[in-house]
């Protein structure tokens, strides 16, 4: 059940991460390169290969300026 549930949120994050970085105009190597976040960990936490951690998360939400939670919240 958790492992159906953890998918979910890997599709969510990704989907909003993506969304909130194009919607800014951001590619991914800025993005990577302004937020402390390797480019190459951006681009596999949108193509749902990686697990990123709190830590990760928090800068990338940081430098977007959303909430780590937004990041992991579907959008309606």
């Amino acid at each position: 059940m958790w492992e159906k549930d953890f998918t979910k949120l890997k599709v969510v994050l990704s989907d909003n991460l993506k969304a909130l970085r194009q919607e800014k105009g951001i590619a991914q190597e800025r993005l990577g390169l302004e937020s402390g976040v390797d480019r190459t960990l951006v681009s596999k936490i949108e193509r749902q290969i990686a697990n990123p951690s709190l830590e990760i998360l928090s800068k990338i939400a940081a430098y977007l300026q959303v909430s780590v939670v937004e990041l992991l919240t579907k959008k309606k």
